[in-house]
């Protein structure tokens, strides 16, 4: 299929420009609401809205956005937060969704901001394109991935070229998916994006941050360590440093990524693990994580794309 071919150019004829959003783990009624007035007010917007419902027992709570236009699948955590992206990606091109744009379930952004994304293709026709909003991070009120930014090929545009989008706001067209691939379902969760990003890259995608659209993101939790706080890290599960140490491992062993960037985050990682056993609560956990991190074995280097599982 050429790239798009599916799709009109113009982003104001109508194509469909669905959204999916992996959920996990919502919290009490409080937090469920505030998700639920979220959800509801981006359906109001885009002609689809996929909740995928990636907890290991389902969350009942879900069916009341069915009603109000959604649509939810289960996925059982399947592939983690990998596999729930593509899961409710491929119920979006089996509806016949132009546009599709990914979103994490404690993101925030305006939906009439979030659907303006497609009109870059109005701006750069006949490219591939990987497109995402600005991110702001929740926790610091500071400017989330500034150093990935390039000088855009858009001039007096509202798009910078980036290197590397986080996987909440990223769109695309659905004609582009099979080229663009799946996400890597071993990876689960941790580098999904990095690992995305340059794949697509190396594909020939054409990676751009809008300025007009603005996506708040927590990342993490509130560190209880002062020292941590200002080196900028932020509170995660065992679990979660068990799949940053070891995905690192495998990123640093992908060809697509940049010299630059393996550097920077091995570094970061040669620090990080001592201050995980030092300065956060569930010491033996974490030392735990990091042995079998670093001796388990490493995902493959990318599996057959999901995108053919249509």
């Amino acid at each position: 299929m050429a790239p798009g071919s599916a799709c009109p150019e113009r982003s104001d004829v109508h194509g469909g420009h669905g959204l999916v959003v992996p959920v996990y783990g919502l919290g009490d009624d409080g937090e469920f609401m505030d998700f639920r007035q979220r959800m509801t007010a981006l359906r109001q917007v885009l002609d689809l809205v996929v909740l995928v419902d990636n907890n290991t027992v389902p969350d009942r709570r879900l069916a009341t956005l069915e009603g109000e236009g959604c649509d939810v699948i289960v996925n059982a955590n399947r592939g983690g937060l990998a596999g729930g992206f593509n899961a409710g990606i491929r119920r979006l091109i089996g509806s016949g969704a132009c546009w599709i744009s990914l979103l994490d379930q404690d993101s925030s952004v305006d939906p009439a901001a979030l659907a303006r994304l497609p009109e870059a293709w109005e701006r750069v026709p006949n490219r591939l394109l990987l497109v995402g909003p600005a991110i702001w991070d929740r926790g610091s009120g500071r400017r989330h991935g500034e150093a990935s930014l390039r000088p855009g090929p858009l001039a007096g545009g509202p798009y910078q070229a980036t290197r590397l989008l986080i996987s909440s706001g990223s769109t695309f067209r659905a004609g582009d998916w099979s080229v663009l691939g799946g996400f890597h379902e071993e990876l689960f969760i941790d580098f999904l994006d990095h690992a995305w990003s340059f794949r697509a890259g190396s594909r020939g995608f054409l990676l751009l941050q809008d300025e007009r659209v603005v996506l708040w993101q927590r990342f993490g939790a509130h560190h209880p360590n002062p020292l941590c706080r200002r080196l900028g890290m932020q509170l995660y599960s065992p679990r979660r440093h068990y799949y940053g140490l070891r995905n690192l491992r495998w990123l640093c062993r992908q060809p697509e990524v940049p010299p630059d960037l393996k550097l920077k985050e091995v570094l970061k990682m040669l620090v990080k693990p001592w201050l995980w056993l030092l300065f956060e609560p569930q010491r033996r956990a974490n030392a735990r994580s990091i042995l079998a991190a670093l001796r388990d074995p490493l995902p493959l280097h990318h599996p057959h794309d999901e995108s053919c599982w249509l």
